[in-house]
């Protein structure tokens, strides 16, 4: 009798523990929606015969914005995407989302917006944008929760998320990233440059511009040729390197309480102690200040 007694409550507990970890997936369905998922996609095109200018805002979602040569007007695809614990109420969710695809002249607004909506539709759902225009125009990308990213632009960029990654590549003009917890990559750009984030990497290479560049419990990576006296790499528990052309004139005003400065060119100056000040190819056309605290500063030369 004792062994059947033991038996039947081990095989209670194990009922139980399964009841248990049914209630948990259930209760995790429920914190991100549900297992089903609702899409829809909606697509615009906006004739241009000017520069655009392009505001892009969204939420739990990413924004691409691309130039394309010879392109003349402005399109763009927008994808929702809600989820819930039926297919049903996900493609409903879906459905109920407003997605604005104004045009104002030459001002085109492509939107979502997560106050507009009810409670139950604006927590679990997304808006992605993928946005094509003429190569030269002026651009406002605001997201949250998503990647953000630009190519083969001309003008005036900027882009804004958190939890999310910038990509910046092949545009000139001025050019501003902002972010938290996610990294920021430029390539092969000229003009101006804003990149912050915090919690996160900057890299940037093939750059010829003059930038402010700030992080966070990150490194920076600085390839290219700075450009005028007011260049700034800054950060916080995290390296920095820099390679320069090695035929450049630049003064360099690197700092680190807590790491060592490093270089491999034929620097001038004060290059002792966690403190430098020196130049290369004197007289200095160009300027780059270099500060970080937990963390080494290298320069070198372009390979």
């Amino acid at each position: 009798m004792i062994r059947i007694e033991n038996r039947v409550r081990a095989l209670a507990m194990v009922v139980a523990a399964v009841a248990l970890l049914g209630l948990a997936a259930c209760d995790s369905e429920d914190l991100v929606g549900g297992r089903f998922e609702g899409t829809r996609t909606e697509t615009a095109s906006f004739a241009m015969s000017g520069v655009p200018v392009v505001s892009v805002e969204s939420s739990n979602g990413a924004v691409t914005i691309r130039g394309v040569p010879d392109q003349t007007d402005v399109r763009v695809t927008a994808t929702v995407r809600s989820r819930a614990t039926s297919q049903r109420e996900a493609d409903e969710r879906a459905a109920a989302v407003v997605v604005h695809l104004e045009q104002q002249g030459g001002r085109i607004l492509m939107a979502y917006r997560g106050n507009e909506h009810a409670e139950e539709v604006r927590r679990f759902t997304g808006v992605t944008f993928d946005v094509t225009t003429p190569p030269m125009l002026e651009a406002g990308v605001t997201t949250s929760n998503g990647a953000v990213s630009a190519a083969a632009l001309q003008g005036r960029v900027r882009l804004v998320t958190s939890n999310g990654e910038a990509t910046l590549a092949d545009i000139v003009g001025q050019i501003t990233a902002v972010t938290s917890n996610g990294r920021i990559v430029a390539e092969r750009c000229q003009g101006v440059l804003s990149l912050t984030t915090s919690n996160g990497a900057v890299s940037m290479a093939g750059i010829s511009a003059a930038f402010d560049v700030a992080t966070s419990n990150g490194a920076i990576r600085f390839h290219g040729s700075p450009i005028g006296d007011a260049n700034t790499l800054a950060t916080s528990n995290g390296s920095i390197e820099v390679a320069v052309p090695a035929s450049a004139s630049i003064e360099f005003a690197a700092r680190t309480p807590g790491g060592a400065i490093s270089t491999s060119l034929p620097l001038v100056g004060d290059t002792q102690g966690k403190e430098w000040l020196a130049t290369l190819n004197a007289p200095a056309t160009a300027r780059i200040a270099l500060e970080t605290s937990n963390g080494a500063v290298s320069i070198g030369a372009l390979p």
